[in-house]
């Protein structure tokens, strides 16, 4: 931000010394507001987009009344730095100052560079404050788990209790199904959250050099001949999570060390003979079948007992279809945010087709999809996605779908084709509804007592749409 953008307010009721402190500032850059008195300072604080506060502690004979402006401009807006003035200064007066929020506290008379310098060091502060802040907000939507369906709701109860432990966790389940966003929510709500969250992508691990990378290790540098120990993850990670992605890739040989590493928390680095302990958590995943890997001698067993303490599997999105609404609602609202577009409309026809559609790459391939349709549709206004904006992968796999089943329905009776067709469409407006009989018989022109019926003539329960 350019320093004359920067509004500094100077509160102080000998007018004299508001001027002389808001010369220096003007002459730094910054842009100076000047107030007398406690009740003019607020107006101001209300009023206008004040960045910093200076403020003398004693006007107008209330030694409180800076007191007073710090405590009010902190309810206002907690990320004003308040810097406290004071010609009659001691411990006591800063020490209560500081008690009350403030960011420092100057000793009248001062130097302008002691005052210029304390000034840009608390608006350096403020604004890395606020990007903090902004990144920790866009951080928890973007580790948000979406759905309402029954099965959702079984994996946040499994989750729930997990991250309340230091327990090691095994997820399960197909490539884009979510497990590493998992991984990094246990790690979240878990009493590590404030320690690092570090990542080993055992796929991507080079097999000469991945005890390296997981361990450290020791080595001479030219220049001094001395030892350099270089930081592995498993030391990185000390104190917070360690996530294994796609635990299967990981080499036979490093398996039976990790088992080792995990169990006894200490490890060495290679070429040293100095034990390192840790604290790490482990958190592994994988998409392969873990049974089979173990049976054909992929995965070692001992090392799949240590780190499945708390199995969880992770279901692909095809098998939680009532949640595509609400992954999509998300997306659309989180991608449209992040790219600065405006927020698109899907018509109820495109859900249709999303939720009819089979997923191969699951919630990130619907993520990318969502992503596209913005990137794609974001600028034009007004405009309802209809199945035809959809990308050729979704609109090919519906046209084979409608073909494959109207062919299959060719070598059927009309009664019997009819049923499945009833039976296929009912099903889908049910979960289109979520199980929602009245909206359903609304939408399809049908007497509920008379839909009622139907579902029971064509033994559909209506209970798995809740």
């Amino acid at each position: 931000m350019l320093k004359n953008k920067i509004s500094i307010l100077v509160v102080d009721d000998e007018l004299d010394i508001c001027e002389m402190v808001a010369e220096i500032l003007k002459d730094e850059g910054y842009n100076a507001i000047i107030a007398n008195s406690y009740e003019t300072a607020i107006e101001i604080l209300k009023n206008q987009n004040i960045t910093l506060l200076i403020t003398d502690i004693w006007m107008n004979n209330n030694t409180d009344s800076g007191l007073e402006l710090l405590s009010w401009s902190k309810m206002h807006d907690s990320f004003i730095p308040v810097i406290m003035m004071s010609g009659h200064g001691n411990i006591e007066t800063a020490m209560k100052a500081a008690k009350n929020g403030a960011y420092d506290f100057i000793e009248k008379p001062f130097k302008s560079e002691r005052l210029t310098l304390l000034v840009d060091k608390a608006i350096k502060e403020r604004n890395l404050k606020i990007k903090v802040l902004d990144f920790e907000l866009k951080e928890n939507e973007r580790m948000k788990l979406v759905g309402s369906s029954s099965v959702f709701k079984n994996i946040v109860q499994q989750l729930n209790k997990v991250s309340q432990t230091n327990s090691r966790v095994l997820l399960s389940g197909p490539s884009g199904s979510g497990k590493e966003l998992i991984a990094r929510w246990i790690h979240k709500k878990s009493n590590r959250s404030l320690y690092p969250f570090i990542i080993a992508s055992c796929a991507t691990l080079s097999p000469e050099r991945v005890e390296q990378v997981l361990f450290g290790w020791n080595e001479k540098i030219k220049e001094d001949q001395s030892n350099q120990l270089s930081t592995g993850l498993f030391e990185q990670a000390n104190n917070g999570t360690l996530f294994f992605d796609e635990i299967c890739d990981l080499p036979i040989e490093t398996q039976g060390k990790l088992v080792q590493a995990i169990q006894d928390q200490s490890f060495y680095k290679l070429g040293s003979n100095k034990k390192i302990n840790v604290d790490v958590r482990v958190i592994s995943a994988s998409n392969k079948n873990l049974l089979k890997s173990m049976e054909e001698g992929v995965l070692r067993e001992d090392l799949f007992y240590r780190l499945s303490v708390a199995p969880i599997e992770v279901p692909p999105l095809n098998k939680r279809g009532e949640d595509i609404d609400d992954l999509v609602n998300y997306f659309l609202k989180f991608i449209s945010k992040e790219l600065g577009s405006k927020n698109l409309q899907l018509s109820s026809e495109t859900l249709v087709v999303l939720q009819n559609y089979d997923w191969p790459g699951n919630v990130r391939q619907l993520r990318n999809i969502i992503e596209w349709l913005i990137i794609m549709y974001g600028n034009q206004k007004d405009l309802l996605i209809m199945p035809s904006h959809l990308p050729p992968e979704i609109l090919g796999y519906n046209k084979k779908k409608k073909h494959d089943t109207i062919i299959n329905n060719f070598s059927l009776s009309l009664k019997d084709a009819r049923k499945i067709f009833e039976a296929n469409y009912l099903n889908e407006q049910l979960k289109r509804f979520k199980g929602n009989i009245a909206k359903t018989s609304t939408f399809i022109g049908m007497d509920r007592s008379a839909l009622h019926r139907k579902l029971k003539e064509l033994n559909i329960n209506i209970n798995k749409f809740n």
